[in-house]
């Protein structure tokens, strides 16, 4: 008897970042770099070699253009899906309520897809803590499933969180002028959307 299809099991590995967009505003970015969890191993395989001598995580920031070009070729040639979520808006200090507007987005994205499972990088315990509550205030009274569920880990343990700093900082490249980068990574990138509370853009050069 032939046996029903299954559609393999995905996980996905969630990195953020914040960076101006001129005329006082600002733009929060979260990345959730998406894959088979039957592959992960494979693929981080793939991306430890990109370390420097010294290096225990890949950093985007950290990276010389030769070298972001070497990532951003890994990245593309092992093709993970890459979900991108932004929050616009004026120009402030505390962000951590776009960043619950944009895992919010995520989170519901994701669930449309069958992603249930998702890895955070760790910030402080206090804010790990925030994180869990906001998700379970979610599951409670919006209706995200309760399969959702998230973990947090170092950047430095997890090298497939490196695939979503990488995406993030070739999204905030173009805004230096530097086009490049994504476009080597564009076809990995199946969503790229603003939340619906963002701001208008003043001078909106988003890729």
């Amino acid at each position: 008897m032939t046996q029903p299809w299954v559609a393999p099991a995905m996980a996905g590995y969630v990195d953020e970042s914040s960076a101006p967009r001129g005329e006082g505003q600002r733009e929060y970015l979260i990345c959730a770099a998406i894959a088979p969890t039957a592959e992960t191993e494979a693929i981080r395989e793939r991306l430890r070699p990109l370390l420097r001598p010294g290096q225990r995580k890949l950093h985007w920031t950290d990276a010389g253009s030769g070298d972001r070009r070497k990532i951003v070729e890994t990245i593309a040639a092992l093709e993970p899906m890459n979900v991108v979520v932004t929050h616009l808006s004026e120009a402030q200090r505390k962000e951590e309520r776009f960043r619950r507007k944009c895992l919010e987005l995520l989170y519901f994205e994701l669930v449309g897809t069958e992603v249930f499972d998702l890895t955070l990088e760790c910030r402080t315990r206090a804010q790990d803590k925030n994180d869990r509550a906001h998700i379970v205030a979610l599951q409670g009274s919006h209706g995200l499933d309760r399969r959702m569920r998230i973990a947090h880990v170092r950047g430095e343990a997890e090298p497939m969180l490196w695939i979503a700093d990488a995406v993030l900082g070739a999204i905030n490249d173009v805004h230096r002028g530097e086009p490049g980068y994504l476009r080597i990574l564009e076809h990995t990138i199946v969503l790229n959307e603003r939340t619906a509370s963002s701001v208008v853009p003043r001078q909106d050069e988003r890729p």
